[in-house]
């Protein structure tokens, strides 16, 4: 007899082939065989341990098949072991697949719960952003409309500021102008009280009039104001110093009219604030 190696077929001597699979039969084992009790395939009777499962077969709790019947023909052997193979695969590949759907269904719903917790938490979040974002927003809104509150009364301040200023400078050259008058009648006073304590002066000729309030190049004898108009209410033009020349083009009573060669505007000034050092043919 011979048999295939592949699925244990047995066969007739003059057949050299399975026709299942192909491969080429040799000769039939003789020795005995017995069946492992715990995947059912067809192992050597002295085996301690199954070739297919790997189970251990000298421990002392191994399960026990029924003894075979000792006078079975070899035929009746091959279709009893073919018989219990089949059922052995089918249940070991039934396990397989009832224990994969198991763990697809588990790892599935597993998997599952912790997207839809992923989920839940992501929307948290986001939720938590969106707040945070929206109070960032009034925050911000509310520090423009307190930098615009700012700004008009920067504006504000800054414009009662310039007017300050521009009073406080008209209040300067009015303070000026009065020290100049209370200067220039301490003077006049001064210059009285020695005209009536001493003999009185004789009256200037003519010549002397006439240089005096002729045109030329004057200096002052003090630090005097010049006013736009010949009289000391009118708008203050300039301060001018002590020993500052000035072009007098010319005069009316007891003011000088003045002119700039420096492009200054032109005024008025006192005609006993200036002396005259060159006069202009």
């Amino acid at each position: 007899m011979k048999e295939c190696p592949q699925c244990s077929a047995e066969y007739s001597d003059n057949v050299s082939f399975c026709p299942k699979d192909g491969k080429s039969l040799v000769a039939k084992i003789t020795a005995r065989k017995q069946l492992c009790p715990y995947c059912a395939n067809s192992i050597e009777e002295d085996a301690t341990s199954c070739p297919y499962c790997k189970a251990d077969l000298v421990s002392q709790f191994v399960p026990q098949w029924l003894k075979r019947d000792e006078s079975l023909s070899e035929t009746g052997e091959a279709s009893v072991r073919k018989k219990l193979l089949v059922p052995g695969s089918l249940i070991w590949l039934a396990a397989v697949l009832v224990t994969g759907l198991a763990a697809f269904l588990i790892g599935g719903r597993l998997q599952r719960a912790q997207l839809l917790q992923l989920s839940q938490d992501n929307v948290k979040e986001l939720q938590a952003k969106d707040q945070m974002i929206q109070s960032l927003e009034k925050q911000l809104d509310q520090t423009r409309q307190e930098f615009k509150d700012n700004s008009a009364q920067l504006a504000e301040a800054k414009a009662k500021l310039e007017e300050g200023q521009k009073n406080l400078t008209t209040a300067q050259q009015r303070l000026d102008v009065a020290r100049h008058e209370a200067d220039r009648l301490s003077a006049s006073q001064s210059q009285a009280r020695t005209r009536t304590v001493s003999r009185p002066a004789p009256p200037p000729s003519p010549a002397a009039q006439t240089r005096a309030a002729g045109t030329g190049v004057y200096e002052t004898t003090r630090a005097t104001t010049v006013y736009e108009d010949p009289s000391p209410s009118s708008r203050v033009v300039s301060q001018i110093g002590q020993g500052t020349r000035i072009n007098v083009v010319n005069s009316t009573g007891d003011w000088l009219e003045v002119r700039s060669k420096h492009g200054k505007p032109p005024g008025f000034v006192r005609s006993d604030d200036a002396r005259m050092v060159s006069r202009v043919n």
